[in-house]
């Protein structure tokens, strides 16, 4: 008989979801999802751990439970770690960024359980360098793989005109604006003709009205579809896209829901990570070996790159129906070129700028763009 699947926020609201789960229940979670601090049902990164977590146990009898902080500062994300490793939890997923410096802290105090930060790397407050113990593995994505498929899905489409649009240039962020560059020339050189695309990270990710500004003066210059990354900066652009009566191609999670001016978005494998690393603790029994004290790329071709390519609660739905052209097809067919590597995509390049700042004339040079006319605004 299956153990009831629990849900334990952190305020200590047990909801035991027997509607989807039937059984006995009890004794202790062996497996745990801190969230960050969106909803369980973000159909985003909380979502796909979640659900993936969840067929996992049921499958093999485990129960496995989730934790919502109240807040994000690190010593509550720390009391957290601690207070579900107490409780006794074998395996604790960790989800986002904001866990880094909470892990780094934690990890090491509980050798005997297994945490798995999901694209984040543990390092201390005062230092950017990680530092990942043996019973600890970093999930990260081939961002430049997501970015790239974005990138070339709308100039096969027809669009010409681009925009992208990323928060402050972190590895990540930096690694979706490389990869929807080179999709873009891909794309171009399949079809003959040249791409126009505005580039530009916003400094502050908080200054929502800049970001708006911004997104409405590349539509106004003559950009199609932007493809923008970050939380507050992807608020600011749907707002104006859906204004401009344009397009917008969202990172990290499937944000079709959100507004009807969002062509695709460019996701993280969250739930293929989730499984493998669960099998590799119950089933391979190699945790260590395949996944701990590093940091490991889920790529396309073990599903951790990739657009949206489902509708959530309409299994009969098509994520790649507000393409005027490009259909699951085509999808599936760039894809697989990731997949056996045929094509390589660039994740990072050396610019001239000693401070760091990208320049026109770096990515053209370093991403070998011929038919991609990049301008970089400040």
């Amino acid at each position: 008989m299956k153990k009831i699947v629990s849900i334990l926020l952190f305020a200590s609201l047990l909801i035991s979801v027997t509607a989807v789960f039937s059984g006995c229940g009890g004794g202790k979670y062996e497996i745990v999802l801190l969230t960050d601090t969106g909803s369980i049902t973000d159909k985003g990164f909380n979502q796909s751990a979640w659900d993936s977590m969840t067929e996992f146990a049921v499958q093999r009898n485990l129960d496995c439970r989730y934790f919502i902080p109240q807040s994000a500062k690190h010593e509550d994300l720390a009391s957290q770690l601690r207070a579900a490793a107490k409780e006794g939890a074998t395996v604790i997923f960790a989800s986002g960024k904001i866990y880094e410096t909470a892990l780094y802290e934690v990890q090491r105090e509980y050798p005997d359980i297994k945490f798995v930060l999901i694209d984040g790397r543990p390092h201390p407050q005062d230092a950017q360098t990680a530092e990942i113990p043996v019973n600890t593995t970093s999930v990260m994505f081939a961002s430049e793989q997501s970015g790239f498929l974005a990138g070339y899905a709308a100039v096969f489409d027809g669009f010409t005109s681009l925009g992208f649009m990323g928060s402050a240039p972190d590895d990540d962020v930096r690694a979706y604006g490389y990869g929807f560059l080179q999709g873009a020339e891909y794309a171009a050189k399949q079809a003959g003709s040249g791409v126009n695309v505005f580039y530009q990270y916003i400094k502050d990710n908080e200054k929502s009205d800049k970001s708006k500004q911004t997104a409405e003066q590349m539509y106004e210059d003559g950009a199609d579809v932007i493809f923008v990354c970050g939380d507050e900066t992807a608020r600011s652009v749907k707002e104006a896209a859906a204004d401009k009566r344009s397009y917008v191609i969202c990172a990290d999670r499937d944000d079709r829901y959100d507004s009807g001016a969002v062509l695709t978005s460019a996701v993280k494998g969250v739930s293929s990570a989730v499984n493998m690393i669960l099998r590799s603790v119950y089933d391979t029994k190699d945790f260590e070996y395949s996944f701990g004290g590093k940091s490991t790329y889920f790529d396309a071709a073990n599903g951790g790159a990739g657009l949206a390519s489902f509708v959530y609660n309409d299994k009969n739905g098509d994520a790649f129906d507000r393409f005027y052209k490009f259909s699951r097809a085509d999808y599936e067919e760039i894809l697989e070129k990731l997949s056996s590597k045929s094509i390589e995509v660039k994740r990072s390049i050396s610019v001239s700028d000693p401070y760091g700042a990208v320049k026109a004339e770096d990515l053209v040079l370093e991403l070998r763009l011929e038919l991609v006319n990049v301008t970089v605004l400040q």
